[in-house]
């Protein structure tokens, strides 16, 4: 286990009802002019017209960005900071998932700066950022809670990611009930980005993390439970809860912080989003399987026997453990099929595609990457290529 140092300033309001509490938690804060950015859907279910009621009964102000789309991108950030610019705003308040949080988290950074916010996004360090708070929609991408937030380049069509505390969310107000307005896909999709986020944390290189890896592997058995009855019975608002809790907790990083971490398969992922804007979570579903069928032959195979084993109930054979982990791999992505996740290129909607165009816009220039296991371009290659298929 590795020394660390874990903050999380983060108030979580968990519950029924819970987006009644914005006033109260607003005013503790004093915030005046507020910044709300979401996206369509979020006005069409009437979620927004329950929100401005708020604001408007504790006579704070607040002007609007409902331009939110899958994927945020540079343009988006730049709009939404002139707008937040021209009206003083002192907090910026996300309704909806990921790609709204992360929009805020981008626009928190961009308004403390005279330059362009994308220079963070390539190495400058934040020293200052807006206050943010959220009304998750949304279980998926742990960013409500999160020191992380990803923006793509409309010129460059590079998707990047920024790290600082300074933006994780003051608060985080957290309803099941308004995820019940998903389709079973957007369910689907938000389940196994949350798995993901798991497998980032549990394919280490770290030694004695016996107690962090039973809480991820704890929380993936309960997302893949859970899982399943959400995504075919939208109403059961209880599995809805423990998703959205396994959530955040796969993402706040209370459970990776004793580790060294991969976040390969996230990069690779990465850029199919930034170029098809496919969805992030059905995105994972054909990379992560990809990169675990490639990976599992070139290093520490014990890994993922343990993970066959502890997750999916699969006996060790020690004279054959490459079995043993193929049989794990399989019945990963058995629940993904199970739950309308694509496994290809071809079901996440991708059949004109350039491998090698797609390797070189991982930008390793003939270096490698860090993680569980070091990606060279050939690595990358042979994942893009095992993804474009279906299981080989």
């Amino acid at each position: 286990m590795n020394s660390f140092t874990y903050y999380s300033p983060t108030k979580y309001i968990f519950g029924l009802d819970s987006h009644n509490k914005l006033g109260e938690e607003l005013r503790k804060l004093k915030k005046k002019n507020i910044l709300m950015v979401y996206s369509s859907s979020s006005k069409k279910n009437g979620l927004i017209d329950r929100v401005e009621k708020i604001l408007e009964e504790n006579m704070i102000s607040f002007v609007e960005y409902s331009g939110v789309k899958t994927n945020p991108t540079t343009n988006m950030a730049y709009e939404c900071i002139d707008l937040a610019r021209k009206n003083d705003v002192d907090f910026i308040l996300a309704i909806g998932g990921g790609s709204a949080i992360d929009l805020a988290k981008s626009v928190a950074v961009g308004l403390c700066c005279n330059g362009d916010v994308w220079d963070f996004y390539l190495g400058k360090e934040i020293e200052k950022a807006v206050e943010i708070g959220v009304i998750l929609t949304i279980a998926s991408s742990g960013s409500e809670s999160s020191p992380n937030a990803i923006l793509t380049n409309n010129d460059t069509l590079e998707k990047m990611a920024i790290e600082s505390d300074l933006i994780r969310p003051i608060f985080a107000i957290m309803n099941p009930e308004l995820t019940m307005t998903l389709t079973s896909y957007q369910t689907a999709c938000g389940i196994t980005d949350i798995i993901a986020h798991c497998l980032e944390r549990y394919f280490t290189n770290t030694e004695n993390v016996d107690l962090t890896d039973r809480l991820l592997e704890s929380i993936i058995k309960s997302v893949i439970k859970e899982g399943k009855k959400a995504v075919f019975c939208k109403d059961d608002v209880e599995s809805r809860k423990n998703i959205m809790w396994a959530g955040s907790l796969a993402h706040n990083n209370i459970i990776g912080c004793d580790r060294e971490q991969d976040w390969n398969s996230h990069h690779l992922e990465h850029v199919l989003s930034a170029k098809y804007n496919c969805n992030h979570g059905a995105g994972m579903a054909v990379i992560f399987p990809a990169w675990m069928r490639y990976v599992v032959k070139k290093h520490k195979v014990e890994r993922f026997t343990q993970f066959a084993n502890r997750v999916f109930d699969i006996e060790i054979n020690i004279d054959n453990p490459i079995e043993t982990a193929m049989m794990g791999i399989e019945k990963f992505e058995d629940f993904l099929e199970e739950i309308k996740m694509p496994l290809n290129f071809v079901q996440l909607g991708i059949s004109d595609y350039d491998i090698d165009e797609l390797v070189k816009l991982n930008n390793l220039n003939g270096g490698k990457t860090s993680g569980f296991y070091a990606l060279n371009e050939d690595d990358i290659r042979e994942i893009y290529k095992i993804a474009s298929g279906n299981r080989l």
